[in-house]
C-alpha cells in the first residue's frame, strides 16, 4: 500500500492501453506521488491479478490471534471491507535511502467470529459469537525499506526488505460482541454498555494484531507487484 505500487497499479493499467498516457513521478515529487496514489487506491484494492495483486476489498483472513496479556481473543473467518475508500494523506519516496512511506486514512468494517476469555479493559469477560467493528478515520503510517534486484526479465526490480507501521484513531470507532457470557443477559448487558462507549480503547488494547495482519497482507501484495513490474515503469529516476 505504499505510494509507488499504488501509483503504478493504475499507471501500468493505463500504459497497456496507451503508453503516451503513462505518467511516472520523480522520487522527490511528493505531490505527484500523493495525487497518483489517490487515483490508484480503488483500482489496486479491486485486485490486479496479472501483477500479483489480490483483491483487498473485501479481504478475508481465516484466523487472527488478537490476544493481549490479560485477554485471550481468537478471531476466525474475518472479513474486512472498505479499503477501497482509504484516502492518501501523504506519499513519499526517499531514493537515496531506498525507503517508501505512505500515510493513509481509512474507514473500514470487520465481521467475523470470536472466542474470548479474560479481562477486557477493566471487565472480566468471556464470550463466543459474532463480532462487528466499525473503524473510523484510522490513520496508518507504513514505512518500507526496499532494495534492488534483477528480475527474471533481466530488468531491475524493487524488493521489500522490511517494513513497519503505526496507527492512530482520529474518530470514534465501535466494537460489538454478540453472545457475551454465552447469552447471559444480566452479565452481558453490563459489559455491552461499557463496550459501546469504549470502541477506540478496545481497538488500542486488542486491535493492533488485526491492523498489523491487514497491513501485512497489503505489503505482501506489494512484494508480488514489485516482482512483476520493473523499476523503470515505477519512477522517472
Amino acid at each position: 500500500m505504499l505510494s509507488y505500487l499504488l501509483l503504478v497499479s493504475v499507471l501500468v493499467t493505463v500504459i497497456n492501453a496507451d503508453p503516451v498516457t503513462f505518467l511516472k513521478c520523480k522520487g522527490d515529487d511528493d505531490k505527484c506521488a500523493k495525487e497518483s496514489t489517490k487515483a490508484a487506491i480503488p483500482i489496486y484494492t479491486a485486485g490486479i491479478p496479472e501483477f500479483g495483486v489480490e483483491t483487498l476489498d473485501p479481504v478475508f483472513f481465516k484466523n487472527i490471534d488478537s490476544s493481549s496479556p490479560t485477554l485471550k481473543l481468537l478471531l476466525d473467518n474475518v472479513t474486512v471491507k472498505g479499503l477501497r475508500n482509504c484516502i492518501a494523506k501523504k506519499a513519499q519516496r526517499d531514493a537515496k535511502n531506498s525507503k517508501l512511506f505512505l500515510r493513509i486514512q481509512c474507514d473500514a468494517t470487520l465481521d467475523g467470529h470470536y472466542v474470548m476469555s479474560g479481562r477486557l479493559l477493566v471487565l472480566p469477560i468471556e464470550g463466543n459469537g459474532k463480532v462487528h467493528v466499525d473503524l473510523k478515520k484510522a490513520v496508518i503510517d507504513v514505512n518500507m525499506d526496499i532494495s534492488d534486484k534483477q528480475g527474471k526479465d533481466g530488468k531491475n526490480h524493487w524488493t521489500v526488505k522490511s517494513w513497519s507501521h503505526t496507527y492512530d484513531l482520529k474518530d470514534r470507532s465501535t466494537v460489538r460482541f454478540e453472545n457475551l457470557f454465552n447469552g447471559n443477559r444480566v452479565l452481558g448487558q453490563a459489559a455491552e454498555g461499557v463496550i459501546a462507549q469504549s470502541g477506540n480503547e478496545i481497538i488500542r488494547e486488542v486491535g493492533s494484531p488485526v491492523i498489523k495482519t491487514v497491513v501485512a497482507r497489503v505489503v505482501d501484495t506489494i512484494h508480488h507487484f514489485f516482482e512483476a513490474v520493473p523499476t523503470e515503469d515505477l519512477t522517472l529516476d
